[in-house]
């Protein structure tokens, strides 16, 4: 059957409003900014726009405020490349939500984020037949999973891949709270961060508790665990194998905001090409993944340095 949609993307469309700093202020202080931008931003609809540059036939399933204006520039910025509106639902009560974030020259930085409109997202706004039109699912960074969660059983019951990255927003619920949800998950992207809070570990902890602790991941039914760690790549991990990816160019972060995300739409755009879930089909995906996240950083907001669909294609047969 051919469907409609390469991939349907649901959860949170921001804007983001990002403010340089030369340091984050300490406790009852105040630093100057040097400058201040506005940005479109939440995490699946970072990776939506990033796959719909791409050239993928990208949806969105999110909720916005009811025409104001943080929501009229996330559409119009959606619509420069061509992803398709018809999915987004608009709540009457709350306002498009924001994320102020403060950025320091070497490209640290401190988010605040105001959910608004898109916590709102309930499970009558999750339709079988939306989901049904798109080869893939990805889904990222609610607190409300609730609506995710009726998504990813849908998706698995008719065999659609579910991909999940997650964000701090759903990993802080906690391992225990959250099985029920990762149960209908099958590829999981998650960075050190996020897994060392999932199972509460130390920093240091990681690289020698990470295989064990990802049994953990594996027994709920997830194929393929994905670890993102920086500049050092990430980690395929699978219950057969696991491996190191490093990233295929060094690049200087400028701001590393929206990394994840633009991590996600490179990794998707792989998998879709290939629909495998072989080791090294994942692989490539992850050094596709690593290189679009790599040319993000190099500019200030999530969307700017995405490099283009040729630029794909060239990596991609460098495998």
């Amino acid at each position: 059957m051919v469907k409609e949609l390469d991939v349907i993307c649901i959860g949170a469309a921001l804007v983001d409003i990002v403010a340089k700093v030369n340091r984050h202020p300490i406790d009852d202080d105040e630093v100057f900014v040097s400058d201040l931008k506005l940005f479109s931003g939440g995490a699946a609809a970072n990776t939506a726009y990033v796959c719909a540059k791409l050239g993928l036939k990208v949806a969105f399933i999110g909720k916005l405020g009811h025409n104001d204006e943080f929501g009229k520039k996330i559409l119009e910025d959606f619509k420069k490349v061509s992803l398709n509106l018809s999915l987004i639902t608009y709540s009457e009560n709350f306002g498009t939500g924001s994320a102020y974030v403060a950025l320091t020259e070497n490209g640290e930085r401190r988010i605040y984020a105001y959910s608004g409109a898109a916590n709102t997202l309930s499970i009558k706004d999750i339709k079988s037949e939306d989901i049904l039109k798109a080869n893939t699912l990805f889904l990222s960074s609610l607190k409300n999973t609730v609506p995710l969660k009726k998504a990813a059983k849908i998706a698995q019951n008719n065999n659609i891949p579910v991909i999940l990255n997650p964000g701090m927003l759903i990993i802080e619920q906690g391992f225990d709270r959250l099985k029920n949800f990762l149960m209908h998950i099958d590829i999981l992207i998650i960075s050190r961060r996020e897994f060392c809070t999932l199972f509460d570990l130390g920093e240091n902890d990681f690289n020698n508790q990470v295989r064990e602790k990802a049994k953990s991941i594996f027994k709920l039914g997830i194929k393929t665990l994905i670890i993102t760690l920086g500049k050092e790549g990430a980690m395929l991990i699978t219950l057969e194998r696991s491996e190191l990816v490093k990233p295929i160019e060094k690049v200087q972060a400028v701001d590393t905001t929206g990394a994840g995300d633009a991590f996600s739409a490179g990794f998707l755009y792989s998998f879709i090409k290939n629909f495998s879930f072989k080791f090294e089909d994942i692989k490539c995906g992850i050094k596709i993944g690593n290189f679009v996240a790599g040319r993000c950083i190099q500019k200030l907001g999530a969307r700017k340095g995405i490099p283009s669909t040729n630029d794909l294609i060239l990596k991609s047969l460098d495998r």
